[in-house]
């Protein structure tokens, strides 16, 4: 199997040396879909951790409030199909009254995106949860775990990796965060979706990491989900967090991109988020915000 990995440092080299400026793809204060109305363009942010809590680890629970008010301001603007939060919207609390809290919070802030949104489930999600305690006050689209929808003629997929290697679902603590899987009712799910998605480009999201198995940050299983991707030619790019850092891999022919977390980092200096566009002909832009400076072309 072929399988390129370059640096983040090389990767932005490339990028740059590619002339792929931000200002020069957006353009002077025009939206994206006004300045590419074959183009289908959503958001992406992840790992925003909120928590009243001090810091920790470099991550500043509290100041993710005004870096997603500022990340949805940048959503709205540019009038977006949809976002997607990649997982872990919160942190762990002492209870789950207090988390309950935490997530109410940090949902009436993601509320203020006027378009859908859908969440991918992250393991610090189901600390003192379950999936479908969270799922029923987060403000998703889907009451579902994983499930897949079409937007300006692309499928989008939302996988749920937080399973143990035993097929066991987190939930409520009840986890190791190295100990991820998707179970087999979810592959077969998978393979079907993507046969019925007709040979329509795809991208898919999930939290935790599909390109790297061997990592702590990886699926355990994921050397299965990647051949589910292959056989099925659809699949353009995987959209993952989980992995503070950022990361990308392309492995045959699919490129595998992780976002850097909200969390890390102090004010709004710090941000990161991305907008993500696809053309007709499958091409995918990806643009940071903050820290997230990558750019891919596809």
């Amino acid at each position: 199997m072929f399988k390129l990995k370059i640096s983040r440092r090389k990767f932005f080299k490339l990028s740059a040396a590619a002339g792929l400026s931000l200002t020069g793809f957006l353009g002077a204060g025009r939206s994206l879909h006004a300045s590419a109305p074959d183009e289908i363009a959503f958001g992406m942010v992840t790992d925003v951790h909120y928590a009243d809590k001090g810091v920790r680890l470099n991550r500043y629970y509290r100041d993710s409030i005004v870096k997603l008010e500022q990340c949805v301001g940048a959503f709205n603007e540019r009038k977006l199909a949809f976002a997607v939060m990649l997982g872990d919207f919160i942190d762990k609390a002492p209870d789950r009254a207090v988390e309950l809290a935490y997530l109410k919070t940090i949902r009436q802030v993601f509320a203020q995106y006027a378009g859908d949104k859908h969440f991918v489930l992250g393991n610090h999600d189901l600390a003192r949860l379950s999936k479908a305690e969270y799922l029923a006050h987060c403000g998703a689209v889907s009451p579902q775990s994983y499930y897949s929808f079409d937007a300006g003629g692309h499928h989008f997929i939302v996988l749920d990796a937080n399973f143990r290697r035993d097929e066991t679902a987190y939930a409520a603590g009840n986890f190791q965060w190295v100990d991820a899987c998707i179970p087999g009712a979810e592959l077969e799910w998978l393979a079907e979706d993507l046969m019925r998605a007709n040979g329509m480009k795809t991208i898919v999201f999930v939290h935790q990491n599909l390109h790297d198995e061997s990592s702590p940050y990886g699926v355990k299983n994921a050397k299965a989900v990647r051949r589910i991707f292959e056989k099925s030619g659809n699949v353009l790019a995987v959209m993952q967090g989980h992995d503070h850092k950022g990361a990308y891999a392309k492995i045959n022919g699919i490129h595998y991109f992780t976002l850097q977390a909200l969390v890390e980092g102090a004010t709004l200096e710090n941000n990161s988020y991305a907008v993500v566009t696809m053309a007709k002909n499958g091409r995918v832009k990806i643009n940071g915000f903050g820290r997230e400076t990558g750019k891919i072309f596809i």
